[in-house]
């Protein structure tokens, strides 16, 4: 077979069999890179294989069953509200078959104080006792203690301390919050809850 022969037999760069030899590594790559994708839509209720998130599948089984004692100080408020809404999924509570018991404390300390004795750097530390009971038999199902710890700034502008103070107490509600219900969900999941 001599070269000419070859020359023939390779499609011609503008031919549609050309631009498709062409175009054959891209595509063989892009297929390559998106068979692995495993990510769904931002905003949509289907995840990773077919589940679906926003249905009835992925909701907690305790979702709306569990009550949580009132709170007494502002501090037990918020850890309770965020609460109510992590655990019931925004539901009302309606004939509980759970009650969280719930004792929140918060503290601020001063890390850094300066030499008028006025603290600069300061730590908010919330602290949450805890205990889930079981209503139908009074029985304590998990305790425990769990902590949270938000760092912030003080200055001598009184407003802007207080604020300071607002926000890491929310902040640190929020991740206390986030605690409890992982220990909730846990006790839950091993007592067949």
């Amino acid at each position: 077979m001599s070269s000419s022969d070859r020359a023939r037999r390779v499609p011609a760069v503008g031919s549609p069999k050309g631009r498709w030899l062409r175009l054959a590594p891209v595509a063989a790559l892009a297929a390559g890179l998106l068979s692995g994708c495993t990510a769904g839509p931002l905003y949509g209720t289907h995840g990773v294989g077919g589940t679906d998130i926003g249905g009835e599948a992925a909701r907690l089984p305790y979702a709306g069953r569990i009550a949580i004692t009132e709170a007494d100080t502002r501090t037990d408020q918020l850890v309770r509200n965020e609460l109510l809404f992590r655990l019931n999924r925004g539901r009302p509570v309606v004939d509980p078959v759970y009650e969280l018991r719930l004792s929140v404390s918060g503290k601020a300390r001063g890390t850094i104080v300066e030499s008028e004795g006025v603290s600069r750097s300061v730590i908010y530390i919330e602290r949450a006792k805890y205990q889930l009971v079981r209503l139908s038999d009074q029985q304590v199902v998990a305790s425990g203690e769990r902590s949270a710890t938000v760092p912030y700034d003080q200055t001598i502008q009184l407003y802007q301390s207080q604020r300071s103070l607002k926000n890491a107490r929310e902040e640190a509600s929020k991740q206390l919050a986030g605690q409890l219900e992982l220990a909730v969900a846990s006790a839950l999941s091993r007592s067949g809850g």
